[in-house]
């Protein structure tokens, strides 16, 4: 999967606006932000095949 998007990064900016928020707005903020942790996880193991698959 190859994007312009640095998951962490986006995870990161949701909590700090989770945190910023409170009542039904803070929970879709930590939901948004826990869908991009998720996706940063299964990213990781597709980018390390990858950088495998290149070196050799």
């Amino acid at each position: 999967m190859d994007s312009d998007y640095d998951t962490e990064r986006e995870a990161e900016a949701a909590m700090k606006l989770a945190a910023a928020t409170d009542g039904f707005e803070r929970q879709r903020w930590i939901g948004l932000a826990m869908a991009w942790q998720e996706i940063a996880r299964l990213r990781e193991p597709s980018m390390l095949g990858a950088d495998a698959e290149e070196a050799a």
